[in-house]
């Protein structure tokens, strides 16, 4: 996730910072903003969910602003954050999600997080039975089916990295190392980020930029997580179809079949 903070005063940023990384997860990337006109380059540069906005800013102000940021980013959810109570009418009437007056708090950013006038596309992966991965109550349909299986293979990796090395085994069971083999792995990442951006999905493959990739297990929601975290309990039956299309998994499969 996307997330835009705009305030002119420095310290009230890296406040507004905090409570947001504890609200929204250490995994949201965040943009800042000291005056309306930064607020609407970084919306025009960056898919963003959510605007944390002041409303007395240098130059046009919040309210005008964040009525620009609803004609760039329809879907952008404007959460006003503010020591000026008197604009909570006009701010509504900007069609903002949310109006919180100065200070921030955890708790009321986060009543604010789980009401928002957009809901954050949220990723769903379903490791028992056949593998499947869902946004927005849709299987995400790749254009490779090796695609599905490389997100698998990262998926069952728990947020552990996986070389390009590997990804090239898993796709080919061979160990011959071509510049043609390693594009592709490439490419099956590429196709994957946008697949999943298609549907407001972002930031869930990680590349550490050194060819290695791995899964952002804090942005999904998986049956196979909530297992191992106690969360959840399955029938004994129902843990032996894991991931069960893909050959690899049936070590994983036995293992579960004895717990």
């Amino acid at each position: 996730m996307k997330c835009l903070i705009a305030d002119d005063v420095p310290l009230i940023q890296r406040d507004v910072h905090g409570t947001a990384t504890k609200v929204f997860g250490e995994s949201t990337e965040f943009f800042f903003a000291a005056n309306t006109d930064e607020v609407l380059k970084v919306i025009k540069e960056q898919s963003v969910q959510i605007a944390l906005l002041d409303i007395e800013m240098p130059f046009v102000g919040g309210i005008e602003v964040a009525k620009e940021i609803r004609k760039l980013s329809p879907k952008t959810n404007v959460i006003f954050v503010t020591g000026h109570e008197e604009y909570a009418l006009e701010a509504f009437d900007a069609y903002a999600s949310d109006f919180i007056v100065k200070p921030i708090n955890e708790d009321r950013l986060r009543r604010a997080y789980e009401n928002l006038r957009f809901p954050i596309a949220k990723l769903e992966v379903r490791c028992f039975g056949r593998f499947d991965v869902i946004a927005n109550g849709v299987s995400v349909v790749f254009k490779r089916s090796k695609c599905k299986e490389v997100m698998a293979y990262m998926i069952d990796k728990r947020g552990g990295e996986v070389s390009e090395d590997e990804f090239r085994f898993l796709l080919w069971t061979e160990e011959e190392d071509t510049e043609k083999k390693r594009r592709y792995v490439r490419n099956i990442m590429s196709e994957i980020r946008s697949a999943l951006k298609e549907q407001g999905v972002e930031n869930i493959v990680l590349n550490n930029g050194k060819g290695s990739y791995r899964i952002n297990r804090k942005a999904i929601s998986c049956d196979y997580y909530d297992y191992l975290d106690g969360n959840r309990s399955y029938p004994r039956e129902e843990l032996q179809t894991y991931m069960e299309q893909y050959d690899w998994a049936e070590t994983k499969r036995i293992a579960l079949s004895k717990k």
